[in-house]
């Protein structure tokens, strides 16, 4: 049987987790400048810095079987338009956070989010054999 203590604790947990997931989505985990870096086929096509302060553009960037076009919105890259048939990389919708990818598989292009923070960047933590 549950007494008014365990349910004073599970609220307070409760509570403690829902205070640390809100800090984590208000604040992120990086606190240095972020690029949005477009590739198509595996090698780089275009860096641009996001933040406050970036631009708002489209890019028309050529891709295997067409065009894409990449919206970028100060802080927020999606894609706009693709000429594939499922069009899964439109739907995504808007990325802005260091690690968010989107991915446009028929076209062999790839939208991701980086920073230069060291904290973020992405080292070999160990090697097994």
């Amino acid at each position: 049987m549950i007494t008014r203590g365990d349910k004073t604790l599970i609220i307070f947990i409760l509570l403690v987790a829902l205070f640390i997931f809100v800090g984590f989505q208000v604040y992120g985990f990086t606190g240095g400048r972020t690029y949005a870096i477009i590739e198509v086929d595996g090698n780089p096509y275009q860096k641009v810095s996001l933040g406050e302060d970036g631009p708002q553009l489209k890019i028309n960037v050529p891709v295997p079987y067409g065009e894409n076009v990449v919206e970028i919105d100060r802080d927020k890259v999606r894609m706009f338009y693709a000429d594939c048939p499922d069009g899964d990389c439109v739907r995504q919708g808007w990325i802005s956070r260091p690690g968010q990818i989107i991915v446009c598989l028929p076209n062999r292009m790839v939208i991701k989010i980086e920073s230069d923070d060291k904290l973020t960047q992405k080292d070999v933590d160990a090697v097994s054999f």
